[in-house]
C-alpha cells in the first residue's frame, strides 16, 4: 500500500504532499510507527515505515481504503487476465464486434467487464462501460458516470465497517475508523481540486497541451507553469481551454486514456501531450467538454466541508458523555472524601422494582437477543452503564 497520510501529535492526518522528503515527526495512523516520506521521481510519493511495515498497511489492495477507479484502472485483474481483456478489445472491441462465448474468460464476466447481448450479430458478448476502462476506451463523461456511484458505495461500506466494529467492541475498530478517515481525506482531495486543460503554443510553431488539477485559482497555477516552461522555451503563450471544478477524479484517468500522446520532451515535467493531428487535439477537447458540470450531492458536500459521518458523530457524542460521566463520578468521590452529601436523596428500590421498569425490560429483551452492551443500550435508548447494572442484577 502507498500510505499517503501520517498523523501528527494531535492525531490529525497529514498528507504526503505537505511534508518534505526524508524522516518525519509523523506517525503511522494504524500502528503509530515512525514514518519516512518517500518523494522520488519514479514512484508515487508515499510514506514508508522507518522500521518494519505494519500489518494494516500490508493488506491486500482490495481491502485498502483507496478510491475506486482512481489509482488503478486494471479492475484488480492479474497480468494474464488484463492481457486477455486487451486482446479481446483489439480483436473485437475496437470495431464494436460481438465476442463468441467460447473466447470469453469467465473472470471477465464475473468482474462485469463483459456482458451477454443475444441481439448482437456475430457474437453474444460485448464490453461493458466498466470493461472499457482498463483499455482506456471509455469517454471521460461515461467514466464519471461509472466511478461516482462507486465512490459513494465504498464510503458507505467503510462507514458500515466502523459502525459494526464499534457496536461489537471489535479489536479492529481503530483500523476501521482510520480506513474511513483516510478515505474521506482522499475523497475530499479530489472534490476540492479543479481540473484544467491548457494549450501551449511555442515559438517554433509546435503546440502542446497540459492536463492538471489545482486547488488555487487558475491564474496562479498558470503563472507557476510559465515559470516552469521559461527555461525550456524562449517564447510561448498559454491558453486556458477549460476548467472543471470538483473534477479532480478525472486527471489520472485522462493520463491513462491518452497515455499514447504523453511527451517527456520538457525535462522532468509531466502531464504534457502532443497530438499527431489537429483533429486528434479537437477530439480530446470534445471529450473533456462533454463532461457535465459536477453537482455535489449532500454526502459530497459534507465530505468537502470535513463534516463527520453519522457514525463518527455518534462515537464522538458517546465519548463526550463518557467523559462527562467520569468527571461527575470523580467530583462525587471528592465530595464524599470531604464529608459532603452527594447525589439524590436515598430512595429504597429493590432489584425487582428496578428490573420491572419499562426501560429495564427493554434492556432485558435486547440482552436476550444476544446483543452487546452498546447494541443493547442503543436499542433500549439508555446509557451503557444502565445496561451494565441490569446485566449485573440478572447475574446475581
Amino acid at each position: 500500500m502507498w500510505l499517503r497520510y501520517g498523523i501528527d501529535q494531535d492525531k490529525t492526518l497529514v498528507s504526503i504532499e505537505d511534508v518534505p522528503r526524508g524522516k518525519t515527526q509523523l506517525r503511522c495512523p494504524y500502528c503509530n510507527g515512525e514514518l519516512t516520506a518517500k518523494k522520488g521521481k519514479r514512484k508515487e510519493h508515499h510514506f514508508a515505515h522507518t522500521n518494519e511495515t505494519c500489518r494494516e498497511v500490508s493488506r491486500s489492495d482490495r481491502l485498502l481504503p483507496t478510491l475506486p477507479l482512481y489509482d488503478n484502472f486494471n479492475i484488480w485483474l492479474t497480468g494474464k487476465e488484463l492481457k486477455q481483456l486487451k486482446d479481446l478489445w483489439e480483436r473485437y472491441g475496437v470495431n464494436d464486434r460481438g465476442i463468441s462465448v467460447k473466447e470469453v474468460p469467465s473472470i471477465l464476466i464475473r468482474e462485469k467487464l463483459l456482458e451477454h447481448n443475444p441481439y448482437r450479430y456475430g457474437g453474444e458478448y460485448q464490453f461493458t462501460k466498466l470493461g472499457k476502462i482498463p483499455v482506456g476506451a471509455l469517454s471521460l463523461m461515461l467514466f464519471n458516470q461509472v466511478q461516482e456511484p462507486l465512490l459513494i458505495e465504498r464510503l458507505q461500506e467503510l462507514e458500515k465497517n466502523v459502525q459494526v466494529a464499534y457496536l461489537n467492541d471489535s479489536p479492529t475498530f481503530n483500523e476501521c475508523l482510520r480506513d474511513l478517515q483516510i478515505y474521506q481525506a482522499e475523497f475530499r482531495k479530489i472534490l476540492s481540486n479543479t481540473l484544467y486543460y491548457l494549450q501551449i503554443d511555442t515559438s517554433g510553431g509546435n503546440t502542446i497541451y497540459k492536463i492538471g488539477v489545482t486547488r488555487r485559482d487558475i491564474e496562479t497555477r498558470v503563472a507557476e507553469i510559465k515559470n516552469d516552461l521559461a527555461s525550456h522555451f524562449e517564447n510561448f503563450s498559454i491558453k486556458v481551454l477549460g476548467t472543471w471544478p470538483h473534477r479532480g477524479n478525472v486527471e489520472k484517468y485522462f493520463k491513462h486514456r491518452y497515455s499514447f500522446f504523453n511527451v517527456t520532451i520538457i525535462g522532468n515535467l509531466t502531464e504534457y501531450y502532443n497530438f499527431f493531428t489537429p483533429e486528434d487535439a479537437k477530439a480530446v477537447l470534445r471529450d473533456l467538454r462533454r463532461m457535465q458540470a459536477k453537482g455535489l450531492s449532500p454526502i459530497e458536500v459534507d465530505i468537502l466541508e470535513g463534516k463527520p459521518s453519522q457514525i463518527e458523530q455518534l462515537i464522538a457524542d458517546n465519548e463526550r458523555a463518557e467523559r462527562r460521566s467520569q468527571a461527575i463520578k470523580t467530583g462525587m468521590e471528592r465530595a464524599k472524601n470531604w464529608g459532603q452529601n452527594v447525589g439524590r436523596p436515598s430512595v429504597s428500590e429493590s432489584p425487582e422494582e428496578f428490573l420491572g421498569k419499562p426501560s429495564s425490560q427493554r434492556i432485558i429483551a435486547a440482552l436476550h437477543e444476544g446483543l452487546s452492551l452498546r447494541q443493547a443500550a442503543e436499542k433500549a435508548d439508555v446509557a451503557v452503564n444502565t445496561v451494565r447494572k441490569v446485566k449485573a442484577l440478572l447475574n446475581t
